[in-house]
């Protein structure tokens, strides 16, 4: 089985949608009065279908079409307003439409090769909508104290495991494993990140037209710090 299509195929089991992370999108839509998101990494489509819930139109996009043929079975089969297409966030200019917010979740915004094409991935997301929200993993803990795994999810059906490799030229490769508990087949896949530091993060979106209007350290709202598990902005475009 392909690691990817395998990945897909069992994502909301491994990441279901859990009650803070609903809750914050439901305050923040309601906070900043959103009409119109553009979900930019939208994997299986479970943020993008909530948000959709709310009355807001919504267009979920990603890079996998595994994962966008998913994420149209589901919106049809509950009903929701949702709509998604294939799209790579490094290249948004088939989008032709503007929005509210723009929402970069799921630690997409990691796979960025660097500083220059976060810098121009950041300056597109201020071309497609006033409003912006990002979560990460928080770099500057797995940084700090040079964290090689994180916590394994386990459920009914499988094992998902996750390491951090070090590179010299500052990269981290993220190597990610699924077992299966009925098979024992395993099925195994690397990702090359660009591991974000929040003060980094900050300045890009500044520099890029952007003003930060929030931070915190998970979907609980919990303030911001090292030993956060995530990194969480809000941030909006500075008028011209």
């Amino acid at each position: 089985m392909d690691f990817y299509r395998a990945l897909s195929d069992y994502y909301d089991e491994i990441f279901p949608l859990k009650g803070p992370q609903k809750t914050f999108l439901q305050d923040y839509i309601r906070r900043e009065s959103l009409t119109s998101v553009l979900d930019i990494g939208c994997g299986t489509g479970t943020f993008a279908i909530e948000t959709s819930n709310t009355g807001v139109r919504v267009l979920g996009v990603d890079l996998s079409e595994e994962m966008v043929e998913i994420s149209n079975k589901k919106a049809k089969k509950i009903g929701s307003t949702a709509s998604f297409s294939l799209a790579d966030m490094r290249d948004l200019s088939r989008i032709n439409e503007e929005f509210d917010g723009v929402f970069c979740l799921g630690n997409t915004l990691a796979h960025v090769s660097g500083d220059i094409e976060l810098k121009e991935v950041l300056t597109q997301f201020g071309k497609k909508g006033t409003h912006l929200l990002l979560q990460t993993v928080n770099y500057d803990r797995i940084l700090a104290k040079q964290v090689k795994e994180l916590p394994m999810i386990k459920t009914a059906h499988l094992t998902f495991y996750r390491h951090y490799t070090f590179r010299p030229d500052g990269l981290l490769d993220f190597n990610m494993k699924i077992e299966f508990m009925d098979s024992r087949e395993v099925v195994s896949g690397t990702n090359l990140l660009y591991p974000i530091k929040v003060d980094r993060l900050k300045k890009t979106l500044l520099e890029t037209g952007w003003e930060v209007s929030g931070q915190w350290g998970n979907f609980d709202k919990d303030a911001w710090t090292e030993e956060s598990p995530a990194t969480v902005l809000a941030a909006r475009r500075i008028p011209r």
